[in-house]
């Protein structure tokens, strides 16, 4: 597969030597360890800070991976929609008109994170052999920490592909061959499950300082972290028991908090707030990195940002005529359907603005916070048959948290209690990459049991001339994942099948 031998030898000229003297005292001066551009060899791995200098390079190649988390998870979606500066390829897949050419059906981006992290794995150990300062534990922390990495790309693989190359070498030297067919979704998951519940114990409860609100406790993986993706990706494998056993671990942990409703906005401004479990870190100050979040939901208009709230989402937050949701208008969202959280200090009603120029292109991107912890939980109870006990969990940590004092009835069927706390989740995480797997989710299991749901819910505002060829193509489960990009099959050389729902769209 050539262009995967491509990625990974992209990781080779940029990554596998390191600095030495390395500082971790400032906010994001971790992530700053820069490899020079020397060929990979075993000879390279001497050092410690050689493998830290590799690991902090996974990390940052995360931050190369933000659009696919962003639109991933949204486009497809019902919760946003695209603006007239939206890019050609973004407006494609929202409209269901994919193709393998389309750039947002590009997978390198995370395979070169997988490369950082298949090359610490391998060449840790070896370290222990020549540096006498270098520990196992240490090393096996290190390690840790790439399974981590490597686990939540191929979870992001999986769900938006279906099949995918397992890769878990690092590439070597030209010699080598990346010739790798597609592994189901399921081999994929267990791989990475197993791997991550052999490595949890080893990763780090947290860095620097005992204070959960440093960075790295948040920003770099943790056991907490690793209990939040595991509850992620058995709520996914639809193994219930599971996913409520690692929900429950963070529950009990008292590491963690859910913010006063009031409070709801410091996810976003500041961040690293005590509800943050695991995010993608940003800092201009400190390092002057920077993203597109602000760009391309807030931005200085409406019609210069490149996406807003649909109608259908607006309505999710005026329920009850008497209550207020604190997480809606100019908090998550402003009355033109720009999405405030990524563009504002505060709520905007009540003192917030708009950030300065330096804070505008570093918002955190958070992959898991405390809420979610008991959303998974309460989904995995409804699935289990404890609807009662998912629909009051929704209730008494989500909705109370959000000034709810009215709620829908509790209707004692499966359907009605799960399209309950979809809504739910929609109002907690609009814009946060989640909305288009919610529903693939929901629409998927037990063998599609419930497959109307996707239909109903993508075909509501669907104009009536389009509306069955909408329906035509959303039919097929197969179209539900995105086509593997045709350069990827062109120089597999035979190797990689393609999707068949695209195997003949031209």
């Amino acid at each position: 597969m050539q262009t995967m031998k491509r990625i990974v030898k992209d990781i080779v000229l940029y990554v596998f030597a390191a600095w030495m003297g390395i500082s971790v005292s400032g906010c994001n001066s971790w992530l700053d360890l820069k490899p020079d551009n020397s060929q990979i060899s075993d000879q390279y791995w001497q050092s410690k800070e050689e493998v830290e200098a590799v690991l902090a390079s996974a990390y940052k190649q995360l931050r190369s991976c933000l659009d696919e988390f962003v639109f991933w998870g949204e486009l497809r979606g019902d919760a946003l929609d695209y603006t007239k500066s939206t890019t050609d390829d973004y407006a494609k897949i929202k409209d269901l008109d994919i193709l393998p050419e389309n750039s947002l059906t590009k997978w390198s981006d995370l395979y070169a994170a997988i490369g950082y992290a298949n090359s610490v794995i391998k060449y840790s150990p070896m370290v222990l052999e020549v540096d006498a300062t270098y520990t196992e534990a240490s090393s096996d922390a290190y390690i840790a920490e790439a399974v981590f990495i490597r686990s939540l790309c191929y979870f992001y693989l999986v769900r938006t592909f279906n099949r995918v190359p397992w890769v878990s070498e690092p590439y070597v030297d030209d010699s080598q061959e990346y010739g790798v067919p597609v592994s189901t979704e399921a081999e994929v998951l267990n791989q990475i499950t197993t791997d991550l519940e052999t490595w949890l114990k080893k990763c780090k409860k947290g860095y620097e300082s005992d204070d959960p609100n440093t960075w790295m406790n948040i920003g770099r993986a943790t056991q907490w972290a690793y209990h939040a993706l595991l509850a992620d990706i058995y709520l996914w494998q639809e193994e219930y028991s599971r996913c409520i056993e690692h929900c429950d671990q963070l529950i009990n942990s008292q590491k963690f908090t859910l913010l006063e409703g009031k409070r709801w906005f410091e996810l976003f401004y500041p961040g690293y707030s005590e509800e943050g479990i695991f995010e993608l870190a940003y800092d201009y100050d400190e390092d002057e990195t920077t993203n597109n979040l602000y760009s391309w939901f807030y931005n200085s208009s409406t019609t210069a940002c490149s996406f807003l709230l649909t109608d259908q989402t607006m309505e999710l937050f005026t329920e009850y005529a008497a209550v207020k949701d604190l997480r809606g208008v100019n908090v998550t969202y402003t009355e033109d359907k720009r999405i405030w959280k990524q563009g504002g200090t505060g709520k905007k009603d009540e003192g917030g603005v708009e950030r300065s120029s330096s804070e505008l292109k570093d918002n955190n991107w958070i992959f898991y916070r405390f809420a979610e912890i008991f959303l998974m939980k309460a989904e995995a109870l409804i699935m289990s048959g404890d609807l009662k006990g998912g629909y009051d969990l929704v209730v008494d940590k989500i909705r109370t948290r959000a000034g709810y004092t009215q709620h829908p009835d509790f209707n004692e069927d499966e359907y009605s209690v799960l399209s309950f706390l979809m809504k739910e989740r929609e109002r907690e995480f609009i814009g946060e990459g989640k909305r288009w797997f919610d529903i693939l989710r929901m629409a998927k299991r037990a063998q599609y049991k419930y497959k109307d749901y996707l239909l109903e819910v993508l075909l509501a505002n669907v104009p009536a001339k389009f509306y069955n060829t909408y329906r035509s193509k959303l039919s097929d489960p197969n179209s539900w994942y995105l086509p593997i990009n045709e350069s990827e099959i062109t120089n597999s050389l035979g190797i990689l099948e393609q999707n068949p729902y695209y195997a003949n769209v031209k």
